[in-house]
Formats: structure tokens, sequence, C-alpha cells
């Protein structure tokens, strides 16, 4: 699968016809076999379903548990007692859907499952909504008033600097480079708690100032806008749908919910340690780096199809077939698809290798006067990896700096005598708060759920990738305000509580039918071999019985 047809599998349908006119001829071309695939098989359950009260269709494995309900019909299925049958299929039953789960997101089921139950919050989940919304508050708060009442007791005040060496000298570290330290790491904190909470204002700011002037889509209007998508005519019969952009107001919404408001809540410069952790550095090198796009571009001006905005894939298939030209031998299936498997810029190096050996043959629409651009590639691949080393130990230096001067200002007001118990009990909490979010679990746990979804095999959000993300945060957003079964107060919680179980719960679907057909068959072979869980087992026969 190439790289852009990946974007468009895993992407929802209700973010990809607001795309704009100019990519629309494209997205028609690949989604095409997957959207007419799903109105097919929608018709073929329309045929078989009945409707049900809210008016829509069940689908024909609801309408089959639901019979059984109804009927008190017993349950057949033979399970295989040997695994081999259930390891070879373990993900049979499940599937990305390809709307992402927007459509699902109704008041009413109609047509399809509503989604909206996964959404909605327990009342541990509220909880946590409610104390992380007042962490919001209070950390970068504290950050403020901690870090402008210490530059304003060491900078402003008459003997500032001389307590300020008093202090270091109670901890055997007085020296003039310390003392810059300490004043330099104020002011880190107090310019990042400005600037975060400025670039949150600037969100809100453009959230008013756009108004909703597109209302959400209805589940009868994405069917109709999906038709006219895949249809080579842009004027389809029947289909009367504006296609337009997301509404810039819920993309900064979006930006707003889930990026803003999460680094707010344990914000620090020790956040900075999460950049260089070494267990994340080949994920970061791989957001940092863009070689990869400047071989695209060399590539596309060799070929001479810089308007054709070809794919990945498709780029290197048409490298292979010069390859294969130049070798003039037969080649294997096995030669072939070692050639097709390389990236952008394995590819341009083959060519490279050919060009310098002299035996690349090209043809008159090709322009091999680009690959001599190649030496301009391995200097940006230098200039990146340098860029890079040098960005991760900044980020190392600077929130080491940071730790130590947290740890020394906690240990210096924990052992004042004169400090207010109060003080440094707020003092404790803010360094715990911030010392709990260097790695913000929640933001690493849903960063490697959109990866999964919409960076597709190489594990990388291209340009391409990201942008339909950002657009399907932003329908998210407008579906869920749009959902009248929920009040407001369910909404705020959704929104702040939104992690990655929310988002693999509407991305991803399954056959329960074949899942139990799997679950069974693994199960019933731990019993017969003894494998399943002694102390589950044990609990399960003090419950039960």
């Amino acid at each position: 699968s190439c790289c852009r047809l990946r974007v468009l599998q895993h992407a929802p349908l209700a973010v990809l016809h607001r795309l704009p006119a100019s990519s629309r001829a494209f997205v028609a071309r690949t989604t095409c076999l997957c959207s007419l695939t799903k109105v097919r098989n929608r018709a073929m359950t329309s045929s078989l379903a009945h409707p049900d009260a809210d008016g829509g269709v069940l689908s024909t494995e609801r309408q089959l548990r639901m019979r059984r309900v109804l009927t008190n019909t017993a349950l057949s299925f033979d399970g295989d007692e040997t695994k081999e049958a259930a390891i070879y299929q373990l993900l049979k039953h499940v599937k990305i859907d390809p709307d992402g789960g927007i459509l699902n997101l109704v008041d009413s089921p109609i047509g399809q499952k509503s989604k909206v139950p996964a959404l909605t919050k327990n009342s541990l989940q509220t909880v946590e909504a409610v104390f992380a919304a007042f962490r919001t508050v209070s950390n970068p708060a504290a950050m403020i008033f901690a870090s402008s009442r210490m530059l304003h007791r060491q900078l402003c005040s008459a003997d500032g600097v001389e307590h300020l060496r008093r202090e270091l000298s109670r901890l055997r570290m007085g020296h003039r480079i310390v003392e810059f330290s300490f004043i330099g790491a104020n002011l880190m904190e107090l310019s990042l708690a400005v600037g975060c909470i400025l670039l949150t204002l600037y969100h809100v700011f453009k959230i008013f100032c756009h108004k909703e002037n597109v209302p959400p889509v209805t589940a009868i209007c994405q069917d109709a806008a999906s038709e006219k998508l895949v249809s080579d005519s842009p004027c389809q019969k029947g289909a009367n749908v504006q296609i337009g952009e997301v509404n810039p107001r819920y993309l900064s919404e979006a930006e707003f919910w889930l990026a803003d408001l999460p680094r707010l809540q344990n914000l620090s410069c020790l956040r900075l340690l999460a950049y260089a952790h070494p267990n994340l550095l080949e994920k970061r090198r791989k957001q940092f780096c863009n070689g990869n796009d400047m071989a695209r571009a060399i590539l596309e001006g060799f070929l001479s199809c810089k308007d054709q905005y070809l794919t990945d894939e498709q780029l290197v298939e048409e490298v292979a077939k010069v390859i294969v030209q130049s070798d003039g031998l037969e080649h294997t299936d096995d030669y072939v698809e070692e050639l097709c498997s390389l990236n952008p810029s394995q590819a341009l190096c083959k060519l490279q290798v050919y060009k310098n050996e002299g035996r690349l043959k090209s043809d008159e629409k090709h322009n091999p006067k680009m690959l001599d651009r190649i030496w301009r590639l391995n200097l940006f691949w230098f200039g990146e990896m340098i860029c890079f080393g040098m960005l991760v130990t900044i980020c190392f230096m600077l929130g080491t700096l940071e730790f130590f001067h947290k740890i020394c200002r906690c240990s210096l007001i924990l052992t004042d005598p004169t400090a207010p118990m109060m003080t440094c009990a707020l003092f404790f909490l803010l360094f715990l708060n911030q010392a709990l979010g260097i790695m913000h679990i929640g933001w690493l746990l849903r960063w490697r759920v959109e990866t999964f979804i919409f960076g597709g095999t190489d594990a990388v959000v291209s340009t391409e990738e990201k942008h339909i993300m950002q657009m399907y945060l932003g329908e998210l957003v407008e579906r869920i305000w749009g959902l009248k079964v929920l009040n407001g107060f369910q909404k705020l919680t959704i929104l702040l509580g939104l992690n990655d179980d929310d988002l693999q719960q509407l991305v991803v679907e399954e056959s329960e039918a074949k899942k139990a057909a799997v679950t069974a068959s693994i199960r019933k072979y731990m019993d017969k071999r003894g494998l399943s869980s002694g102390f589950n087992a044990a609990l399960t026969y003090a419950v039960a019985g």
C-alpha cells in the first residue's frame, strides 16, 4: 500500500470529502473501491434487515442477535479445540472503520451501531476529567507565582543576591555559575508558562472568531457525499451535497482540548527531558527528519512528474522500471519485489549507483541532471542529523538544569525554619505534579494510537497524514458538540478526557461472531492443556462456585 493510499485507507471518510477541490480527484480514485464496497455492503444489509424503532436499518449481525434474544434460540458454535486454526486468524474479526467512527456518533442509531456510549465517561473518568481541569488552571498559575516571586526576591530586593548566595552556601554550591543557573531557570519557567498561556489564548481567540457556520452533517448527507466523492462527475445527479472544508473553529477547538489543555496540566521545563528520552530517540528522529521528502522531490524531477502527485510506491515503481531496463536482463520476481520495497531515499541511492557505473539508461522524458543534486541531499541529511543531535543535547541539558534547580529549591524550602508550612506543601505538590508529567503518559498513548491509525506501515505521520488527522479530530469535536443525547457537562468531560481508548473504540470495529470463534477455540485449548491462570481460576471458583 502506497503512502498516500495508506493515508486514505486509514483516514476517516467523513474527513476526506472535506479536502480541497485540488485533492478531491486523487481521493476519488484511491477511495473508490473502499467506498463502493461500503455502499454495496449497506445495500446488502438493507435487503436482509428490518427497520428498528427509530426507523433505521439493523446490520445482519445485530439482527441475528436480536432474533436469538426474541425467539430464545440457543447459541450454536463449534469451537476448534486446537489453537492452530485460531492462530492464523487472530485479527480476522478486527477491521478499521473507513469513516473513523464519525458516522456512528449520532443521537439515534440509523443504519449502524451508535458509538456514543463508548465515549461516555464513568464516575472515575469524570473525576479524572475534573481533576485534569483543576491541574490545567493551578499548575501554570503556581509556576508563574513561584518563578516571579523568586525572581523578584533575587533581582529586585536589596539583599536578593546575597540571600541567594547564603542559601546556596547551605548546599555547598556557592559558585557564581550556580547563581546564574538558578536565575536562568526561574526566567525559563516564567517564559514557558506565559508563552503556553498566550498560545492557548490565541486558540481560544480563533475559536470565537470563527462562527459555527457549518452545521453537523447527518448520516444521510454523509452517504450522499461519499457517493458524490467516488463519482467521476463532480456534479453527480441526485447528490446535492456541498463538500467544503472543516470549520476552522473546530480545528482550533481540537487543538485547544487535545493539545493546549493537556500541555498545561503538568507544564514545566522538566518536559524537555521527555524529548531526550533514550527509548524515544528513534521516534523523535522520524518526526524531525525530512530527508525522504527531499528524495521524493529529486525523484519527481528525474521522472518529470511533479504535477502528477505520485505516491512513494508509484515513484519507486517507476525507478524500478528504469533499473530493470538499464540492466537489460531478465530478473526474478524476488529481485523486482526487492526493488519495489525500497523507500524513495534508497531508490535514489540505487539510481546514483547506476549512474556512477555508467549503466543508467533513461528515456527522453527523464531528466538525469537531477541526479547531480544528490550531494545536496547528502549535505541536507548530514545537517539534519547534526541539528537533531544538538536539539536532543540542548533539551537534555536544560531539562537536567531545571531538575537540579527544582531539587535544590525544594530542599532549601523544606529545611528553612522560617518558611510557612503551607508554602512548603504547595511547592512540594507543584514539584510532584511536574515530576509526574515529565513524560505525559496520556499524550504518549494517544500519540501511539494516532500514529498507528494515520501513520500506516512505516509508522511515520507525513504532512498529508497529519493534515487528515487534524481534520478528523476537528470533525470529531464538531460531532461531540452536536450530540443532543449528552448534556454540556458530559461533553466537557469527554473532551477533557479524550484518550487512546476512545480513539481505538471509534476507529476499530470487530465482528463479535468471528471473535467468539477465535476466543472460544483458544479458551478450550487452554483449559484442556492446563494453561489457564491458576489465580484467576481460584478467584472464579471463589466467586462463582
